[in-house]
């Protein structure tokens, strides 16, 4: 269930960076749907404000995981940053910075993906009208 998580995470991760670009080229471009600069700016902080949350708040993104020892919880969300057991230990990984890092990104991307998705649709109903 996990490895699900991550890869689609991942997935968002890179549509999301794709419509990154995707709303950066619009940004420039003399096509796009009205208002749309302030719904780029709308996105841009509201990313900002769920990546810095993100961050700030991996330990209290906590996913119950039972296993053999006992209940345990993955700190961080869709990125496992740490792992808690049930004695409140802390277990880190290697990746933890990674992990948290890839969790604001994840969270920061994540309605420019909405946007993007509007700005094409907003371009097929233009074409449509042709």
């Amino acid at each position: 269930m996990l490895i699900t998580i991550f890869v689609a995470a991942s997935l968002l991760v890179l549509a999301g960076t794709y419509s990154l670009c995707g709303n950066l080229y619009l940004l420039f471009s003399g096509e796009r749907p009205a208002n749309w600069q302030k719904h780029f700016y709308l996105c841009l902080l509201g990313g900002l404000l769920l990546g810095l949350a993100s961050w700030l708040g991996t330990f209290w993104m906590l996913l119950p995981y039972p296993n053999i020892a006992g209940d345990g919880w993955f700190a961080g969300f869709p990125y496992v940053a740490v792992y808690i057991d049930d004695t409140a230990y802390h277990y880190h990984f290697g990746f933890t910075r990674t992990s948290v890092l890839a969790n604001g990104l994840f969270w920061f991307l994540l309605p420019m993906t909405g946007l993007h998705l509007y700005a094409r649709h907003w371009q097929r109903q233009q074409k449509k009208t042709r």
